[in-house]
């Protein structure tokens, strides 16, 4: 994947697929339990919702400069394409038993999981930058998936 040169734009629509599969994971698993698991989901959901709504301000703010180089990125089969290498690098179906949350133990484990991996793959996309903006952007962006892992980290020692 490091071979790979983003383009900005590329990053955050990636980003913005990223981050409704984390939504999606964790309401999935909030409408699975209950109690101090479920509220744990729900607020990990929020957090991926706001980082999608960070994400498309910054997609709209870099687009205004690129209209035209930005249109096929709208093209359904190419947001396909994206969210199958999201899928499969990320949030893997075939992993995701009601087992990772049955108790909040396991739901912040999983989501653990899942944000080691989200920001390996970030990672991944920023050595394949060369534009300083989009550069500055995923940077802000690794750093933000960075504090979740030691949020989740943290809830695992208490």
């Amino acid at each position: 994947m490091s071979n790979n040169s983003f383009s900005g734009l590329e990053m955050l629509k990636v980003a913005i697929l990223m981050e409704e599969e984390g939504y999606n994971f964790y309401r999935n698993g909030a409408n699975n339990t209950s109690g101090k698991t479920k509220e744990f989901l729900i607020a990990a959901a929020s957090q991926e919702f706001f980082h999608k709504e960070k994400f498309l301000q910054l997609y709209d703010e870099l687009k205004k400069g690129d209209e035209a180089g930005s249109e096929y990125l709208y093209d359904e089969e190419v947001t396909n394409y994206l969210r199958s290498l999201i899928e499969n690098q990320v949030f893997n179906k075939k992993d995701e038993p009601k087992e990772a949350f049955k108790d909040f133990e396991s739901a912040v484990l999983s989501s653990l999981k899942t944000e080691e991996l989200t920001v390996t793959v970030y990672n991944e996309m920023y050595k394949g930058i060369s534009n300083h903006t989009a550069k500055e952007v995923m940077q802000k962006i690794i750093e933000e998936e960075k504090q979740h892992v030691e949020y989740f980290k943290n809830l695992l020692k208490a």
